[in-house]
Formats: structure tokens, C-alpha cells, sequence
């Protein structure tokens, strides 16, 4: 939870520029450049089609759906069984479905006041994190006093709704908030309404709260199969490793938000050539070591020169205690307790 500003140098980083190529470097030219085809990730047996309606007639996800957990160690179906995490940690989202802004708090309670968390501006979310049985709460953003919803983190439940329009049981005190908002407010609020009915069928067909808001844009890049431990793929790119430091004169800062400017395509030299391996491609290998939530290995995927320059870089960084609400609370009261905030993790 440790927060840092890093006070940022004239050096670009070497390491942005790899995690460039090979974010782009599969989709640039996949039968080339990588062991897996589309069909490959089409296929995955992880992502399943979730039929649903939410008002609107139905409707298709694609949604993942965690296999049988033998699969990931080769054995027989059910088999095996996913062992309970000793830490009890929980992450929790809270969405303010109204209008007005509120003010969460986290309650110790200890018969005193709640830790700020987040201001709430209207129809936004905020989370932190949590742990079974914690208790948080909302107020108006002019008075900390007067609690408008309380909630208790229940696992699996990490998404929590205020939502002050809906009256239920009382159709006319529902259609009267609903007649009160403005048609940009009515609109984020219809919104709000279809996500967390879709994420009321994804729970139901996943197992999984829905994080983010619903309807989101197909995501971009493709991700890589993780059916088992150990199972490997490789991607190839023209980006190979720095083994010398360029001179500070030749330089510049990289912009990250380039993106697809910065794909280095096959008809050009590549950038700093005379500070690289003379290789023509970096071949990566990527080992399966975690299949939910999925992680892989890349092996010597910075070189020496490489990972000096990131430590030169951080010598650029000032470090100091977090706080609950982020700096964001707008309260005078010290945002810093020895329960929620951490010193140097």
C-alpha cells in the first residue's frame, strides 16, 4: 500500500520499450512470431459463452470459467481439490449509485470515528482492501455523522451498492427518485442498474463477482492458455536485449501512450542498434507457473544492462506511509492507522 512518486529522469526506460515489443509483437505478425495461432486462443477451453438476458433480449459473454483443478497437474477429473488460502484477505469494490457525493468510511469499531477511505463522487467506485466481517459505511459528504448504508464484507460478495433511487417494495418512492434526476444522472444510473444485473448472471455462471462495469470494450490483447503447469509457448521479437548503456545524448524520454507507433516493423533498424546483441530476434519462453489466476515465467527477459538501468531509475523514487483514503478524504482528521496502513510494503 506504500505510495510513491518517482521523480522522473531524462533516461527512457529500456524496460518500457521490451514490454512494448512484446505486447505488440504477436499480434503484428502472429504466424511468424509466436507458437500459438488464432485458434489457439479461440479455443481456449477456459472461455466459455454465457447466454444471458438483462432487459435487452438475449444476449452472449464470453466469460472465464476456472476448469477442474486436476486438469492443471494432468490428472483424472475431480480428483483433486482447490486448497483454502490460510490468508482470509478480501478485496472489496463500493459503487455509489446516486447522485450525490458520500463519504465511505472504514469502521474499527472501537466506539470511534471511522478511517476515511474515498470520497465517492457520484455514480463512481471506489475499493480497498479488507477482510471478512469488516464493516464500512457511507455518509453525506457534508456530514460524517448521519450514516446512510452500512455493509459487512461477505466473501464472495466483493461489490457493494449504495443505492438510494431503488426503494424496494415501494414502486411509487422508486418511480419519484427515478423522476427527480436529471437525464444525464437517470442515464448513469440506468447504467449502473444493467451492470449489476449482469454481474448477477456472470456470478451465476462463473462463480466470480464482475469487477468492472458492464458493457466494457472487447479487451484488446490476446491472452496466452494456461492449462497446466508447466506448459510452455514461446514469442520472438525483433526488440533484442541492450548489453551496453547508450550515451545519456542519445536519449529521450519514451511516451507510453504511442503504442502502436512504437511496434517496430520488419523493415526497419532497430532503435540504439549499436548498444543490442546482434541476434535478429529474441526468442522468449513462456512457462506456465500459476493457471488461476494465470502467471508465466519469461526467463532472462532483461539483460544485466538492462535490469542496472531500471535500479538506476529507482534511486529516483521518495517513499512514505500510506494513507486510508488515499489524500482524497478532504478531512482534517490524521488519514494513517496502524490497522489499514502500511509503512514500507
Amino acid at each position: 500500500m506504500t505510495e510513491f512518486h518517482h521523480r522522473y529522469r531524462s533516461l527512457p526506460s529500456l524496460l518500457l520499450l521490451l514490454l512494448i515489443a512484446l505486447s505488440f509483437s504477436q499480434q503484428e505478425v502472429v504466424k511468424a512470431d509466436c507458437s500459438a495461432s488464432d485458434n489457439d486462443f479461440d479455443n481456449d477451453p477456459a472461455i466459455q459463452t454465457m447466454n444471458f438476458d438483462i432487459g435487452y433480449g438475449p444476449q452472449e459473454f464470453r466469460a472465464y470459467v476456472e476448469p477442474d483443478v486436476a486438469t492443471f497437474y494432468k490428472a483424472p477429473p475431480e480428483s483433486m481439490f482447490r486448497r483454502k488460502p490460510k490468508h482470509p484477505g478480501w478485496a472489496a469494490k463500493f459503487i455509489n449509485m446516486s447522485n450525490k457525493r458520500v463519504r465511505l468510511f472504514w469502521d474499527p469499531k472501537n466506539g470511534g470515528p471511522g478511517s476515511p477511505i474515498k470520497v465517492l463522487e457520484p455514480f463512481e467506485a471506489g475499493g480497498t482492501a479488507s477482510f471478512p466481517n469488516h464493516q464500512f459505511y457511507v455518509t453525506p459528504f457534508e456530514d460524517e455523522s448521519q450514516i446512510l448504508h452500512r455493509w459487512s464484507i461477505t466473501p464472495p460478495q466483493a461489490v457493494y451498492y449504495f443505492d438510494p433511487i431503488t426503494v424496494p417494495g415501494d414502486e411509487e418512492a422508486t418511480q419519484t427518485n427515478l423522476d427527480n434526476l436529471s437525464v444525464t444522472d437517470f442515464e448513469s444510473y440506468r447504467r449502473h442498474v444493467d451492470s449489476r444485473d449482469f454481474s448477477k448472471q456472470y456470478f451465476n455462471f462463473t462463480g466470480r463477482e464482475y469487477l468492472s462495469m458492464y458493457p466494457r470494450n472487447k479487451p484488446s490483447h490476446k491472452i496466452w492458455r494456461a492449462d497446466y503447469f508447466g506448459q510452455e509457448h514461446w514469442v520472438t521479437t525483433r526488440e533484442t536485449h541492450f548489453v551496453e548503456h547508450p550515451q545519456l545524448t542519445e536519449l529521450k524520454r519514451i511516451d507510453s501512450k504511442e503504442g502502436r507507433k512504437r511496434v517496430l516493423r520488419e523493415d526497419e533498424s532497430r532503435l540504439l542498434q549499436q548498444y543490442r546483441t546482434q541476434e535478429p530476434y529474441l526468442n522468449m519462453t513462456l512457462e506456465v507457473l500459476s493457471c488461476a489466476p494465470r502467471a508465466f515465467e519469461i526467463k532472462n527477459f532483461l539483460s544485466k544492462t538492462e535490469v542496472e538501468h531500471i535500479m538506476y531509475l529507482t534511486t529516483g523514487m521518495d517513499l512514505h506511509r500510506s494513507t486510508t483514503a488515499g489524500g482524497e478524504s478532504g478531512t482534517e482528521r490524521d488519514q494513517t492507522r496502524n490497522t489499514r496502513t502500511s509503512l514500507n510494503t
